[in-house]
């Protein structure tokens, strides 16, 4: 599905209904995918491909929880495509084991609590990642107009994704699937979450393309940004 072009026309495309969302970003014959969903999403990414006549150079994983990086070994194997990570997640990646986040609101936090004592139904093929990013990656190497930043919160080593100085991928720092907050309801530390926020807006992008739900305006996330600190 074509999400939008930038003014400096780069295409931006969600790749397939999946666990989270998949974008792909193309420009000059570069294409980047950002996200993979589950196993059972596999079928359906190698036909998006397929459709759209696409091979990925790379893989960004925004953070290396279950639902996003379940294919990246696949991807790694079957299209030699690159993966990038944050760091900090690295072995958990290898080890395709990252721990579930906290909740932020009263039942997800008592899902956490279940879904910690049943952690072997998150586990997925590991894999060795080829870039590992700190705080900050160019694009241009990749032949992309863009950065990465990391934005911790969600996880440790969440980071996001901006092009174009116009779009951002959040991953799961931001959400798009409860109307009028893009809160996530599960973050290992609210307040390192909210100085990622900050990170996000000071971007002056306007438009957040979240990992699960629909895209969030720059006017959505700064409504809930100043809401919740006056708290």
């Amino acid at each position: 599905m074509e999400l939008m072009e930038t003014q400096q026309g780069t295409e931006i495309s969600r790749l397939t209904p999946a666990r989270c969302n998949i974008y792909i970003i193309s420009r000059s014959g570069k294409s980047i995918i950002i996200d993979t969903g589950i196993q059972s999403d596999r079928a359906r990414i190698k036909k998006a491909l397929e459709r759209k006549s696409l091979k990925p150079d790379t893989l960004i994983l925004t953070h290396s929880h279950f639902d996003h990086a379940s294919n990246a070994a696949w991807l790694q194997k079957v299209y030699g495509t690159k993966i990038v990570v944050h760091i900090s997640e690295r072995e958990a990646l290898a080890a395709g084991d990252m721990p579930i986040p906290g909740g932020t609101y009263g039942i997800t936090k008592r899902l956490t609590t279940v879904g910690r004592k049943v952690t072997s139904i998150f586990r997925y093929e590991g894999c060795s990642p080829d870039i590992v990013v700190d705080t900050f990656m160019d694009l241009s190497e990749l032949g992309f107009n863009g950065y990465i930043m990391h934005t911790p919160g969600h996880s440790p080593g969440e980071i996001a994704v901006v092009i174009d100085d116009e779009v951002a991928f959040t991953g799961d720092s931001v959400i798009g699937t409860i109307p009028g907050s893009p809160f996530p309801p599960f973050a290992d530390d609210v307040e390192e979450l909210m100085r990622s926020w900050k990170k996000l807006l000071d971007s002056g992008c306007h438009s957040f393309l979240p990992g699960h739900g629909k895209p969030v305006t720059r006017e959505e996330l700064d409504d809930d940004y100043r809401k919740r600190n006056k708290q």
